[in-house]
């Protein structure tokens, strides 16, 4: 539980970082946002994997492709999410 809640206010204290000096998510669900919300649904470890994974896919290398039609963003760990998830 004290792992939990110390998680939760280290995010809350990240986002008392002014916005120009953190990095822009990709995602519209930015990356604090949804580790947040996952650590304080799920608990800490839904948490902690969330965050890695949100890691490994939020990189500024990807790359936009289209696909019957749709187009998708192809993230640096070989992910493929609609465009419409992302802010780009």
């Amino acid at each position: 539980m004290i792992i939990r809640y110390v998680f939760l206010s280290t995010i809350k204290i990240y986002w008392l970082i002014p916005i120009k000096y953190r990095k822009k998510c990709l995602f519209k669900e930015s990356c604090s946002h949804f580790v947040y919300r996952q650590t304080k649904e799920q608990g800490y470890k839904k948490g902690f994997n969330a965050f890695f994974q949100r890691y490994k896919q939020c990189r500024s290398h990807y790359s936009i492709i289209e696909l019957e039609g749709k187009q998708f963003v192809l993230l640096n760990d070989h992910t493929l999410i609609e465009r419409e998830k992302m802010i780009i």
